[in-house]
């Protein structure tokens, strides 16, 4: 009868070696520990880069509106969507007070048609002086100080509720973001409640831009919608 005593013991140290590997934990590498902090990040009191509190007001000297911004990071962004009323911007009033909770809809084509050139000129001037429209590096930028991907969508979103089917976050920094959804072709919106999406300044082509919308996870950019919302930040 053979001796199958030496197959058994490599057998067995081979069973052992394979389990140890498995058990190790390199087959599942472990979730990046969050450190975000709004209290390091983005502190309610305390004064910005700027010289000015880290949350406040300001007015738009042209039609005497009032905003709310939030300092995160080294950004000063806008709390509240764009409502200044610029050519081509629509305010939807198919339903009542959307337009003062939700902000405008925004071309920046000329003569507001879809994939039309864009209008260089009411680009640089429909934010308030001392403000523009982001670009893609500054959204991009936002989201790593929030702390990047699914959480800080959350972490941006207003804690307002819209309804069963709304989005809300945590706001943690105030940023605020509300959920309007944007302006189809046909004259109706879509994502109304469920989806943040904004203009971003960087173009894709000389007829097309970066939109900056907010999905579950994480911003992501895309070839901008017909109207879309603004959310200034500080020049």
């Amino acid at each position: 009868m053979k001796d199958k005593s030496g197959f058994s013991f490599v057998y067995t140290a081979f069973l052992a070696l394979l389990f140890s590997a498995c058990d190790d934990g390199s087959s599942a590498p472990e979730e990046p520990v969050d450190t975000f902090d709004a209290a390091v990040v983005c502190p309610a009191d305390g004064m910005n880069a700027y010289g000015e509190p880290n949350r406040g007001t300001f007015t738009d000297a042209r039609d005497g509106q009032v905003y709310k911004y939030t300092t995160i990071g080294n950004q000063v962004w806008m709390s509240e969507n764009l409502k200044f009323d610029a050519p081509y911007s629509l305010c939807y009033n198919k339903i009542e007070g959307f337009c003062d909770t939700f902000g405008r809809f925004y071309s920046l084509h000329e003569n507001g048609e879809w994939f039309d050139f864009f209008d260089q000129e009411l680009l640089d001037t429909i934010c308030p002086a001392g403000w523009h429209v982001p670009s893609v590096d500054e959204w991009t930028l936002l989201s790593i100080s929030m702390g990047g991907g699914a959480k800080a969508i959350y972490r941006l979103y207003s804690s307002t509720s819209f309804g069963e089917n709304g989005r809300t976050g945590s706001d943690d920094c105030g940023f605020n973001s509300k959920p309007a959804g944007y302006w189809l072709s046909n004259g109706d919106i879509s994502g109304e409640y469920r989806l943040s999406i904004y203009w971003t300044s960087t173009a894709r082509s000389m007829k097309t831009a970066e939109e900056c919308a907010f999905n579950p996870e994480g911003i992501y950019f895309w070839t901008n919608q017909h109207r879309m919302s603004i959310r200034c930040i500080k020049d």
